[in-house]
């Protein structure tokens, strides 16, 4: 994760975490749906595991156990820990 992006896809992924879908998430983020998907994806691929369980009908998107470590992690690296 050394990409020029990769702090603001850290950033918008534990930002989304709280949000019941990728899209609600999206708009109180002030960005497309389909540029966070496509960061949380990035994410995925570079750790190799899933982050979150996609939300379906009448269920909420979820955190993976895995993704509450990466997001305090990223809370910790980009001195966010109180905004996000």
């Amino acid at each position: 994760m050394t990409s020029s992006n990769a702090r603001q896809r850290l950033e918008r992924f534990a930002a989304a975490l709280p949000y019941s879908t990728v899209t609600e998430a999206a708009r109180a983020l002030g960005i497309h749906q389909s540029k966070l998907t496509t960061q949380i994806n990035r994410l995925e691929k570079d750790r190799g595991r899933p982050l979150i369980e996609r939300a379906e009908r009448g269920r909420r998107m979820r955190p993976t156990p895995f993704s509450g470590k990466l997001a305090a992690a990223a809370k910790r690296l980009t001195g966010l820990g109180g905004r996000l």
